[in-house]
């Protein structure tokens, strides 16, 4: 008996001859070629596409993602620093209030880096210090801040890191910080993070599959590794843990500690997991789609 396919194994049946991959970088062409018929499947649908994508006869399918939205907090810098100002932020920032203007509704707020979508989630992954503006000017006051800039960089390459970074502003300034936008090309922004030159970015991580593999890419001593955004012994100490073993009781209690030493030392502000949302064609017959984001065509054909 054939297993279904799972990304990892089961059955991988191919149905048509031949797949052909086209490039359109314009998402509005990309979607006009689709409606047109033009293209079969289109990965990646914004979440505020769905239901002109519904209304033109296309089947939209959608599911827990693993892609990481978060904002990224430079602990060495003069200001952020200080563990105030950082808890500071954390407290004017209305997670899911975000996820859901920039989803759609579709997704919810995730501060953890294990995903909905993992085995290992449950609810102890959403504790967070609160949203609370008033908490917030408080904080701010407790650390000693007096107005300085703060400079959030973004770019409009990715609309979802431009649109986060303004509703992060907006919620910033209500709050009492003098938050700005810096607004780069995709390759500069890019070149700082690489280099760890900011303040706050917004960014996003790709899909990992497994946690520990999420861990392991914000985790890091920035004196070597620029990109990595939480610089904690003891956290490397629980990741290496997580990686040391494959028992996955042992695995969930290690997840719960790093996540809530990472909500006391809050080196990143994590928004949410964009969804996994792909338009397919009414032709196209068992496409399923998949948290990891990559579209997978076993099994998959198309009618007449």
């Amino acid at each position: 008996m054939k297993e279904a396919p799972s990304g990892f194994a089961g059955s991988r049946e191919a149905h048509v001859d031949e797949v052909r991959f086209m490039v359109i970088p314009d998402t509005a062409a990309a979607e006009t070629a689709l409606f047109a018929g033009e293209l079969d499947v289109l990965a990646d649908l914004e979440s505020s596409r769905v239901e002109e994508a519904k209304s033109r006869g296309m089947t939209v399918l959608s599911t827990q993602g693993l892609s990481w939205t978060a904002i990224l907090l430079q602990t060495k810098d003069p200001l952020l620093s200080n563990a105030k100002m950082r808890a500071a932020l954390a407290h004017a920032t209305d997670i899911n209030q975000i996820a859901a203007a920039r989803t759609n509704g579709v997704a919810t707020g995730d501060p953890s880096a294990v995903a909905q979508a993992s085995s290992f989630f449950d609810d102890e992954f959403l504790k967070w210090p609160e949203y609370d503006p008033v908490k917030a000017k408080a904080l701010l006051d407790e650390a000693g801040y007096k107005g300085e800039p703060i400079k959030i960089q973004t770019n409009t390459r990715y609309q979802g890191m431009y649109e986060n970074a303004v509703l992060l502003q907006a919620m910033l300034t209500a709050a009492g910080f003098n938050a700005q936008l810096e607004v780069l090309d995709w390759a500069a922004q890019l070149d700082n993070y690489l280099a760890g030159k900011f303040q706050i970015q917004s960014f996003g991580y790709s899909a990992r599959l497994d946690p520990s593999l999420m861990y392991g890419v914000i985790l890091g001593d920035k004196a070597t590794d620029p990109t990595a955004q939480w610089d904690s012994k003891e956290a490397l100490d629980l990741y290496t843990k997580s990686m040391a073993t494959t028992d996955p009781g042992q695995r969930k209690a290690l997840f719960k500690q790093l996540h809530a030493l990472m909500a006391k030392d809050v080196p990143i502000l994590g928004l949410y997991y964009e969804p996994s949302v792909d338009a397919v064609s009414p032709k196209v017959k068992g496409y399923s789609v998949w948290p990891a984001a990559n579209p997978r065509v076993w099994g998959v054909w198309k009618s007449e």
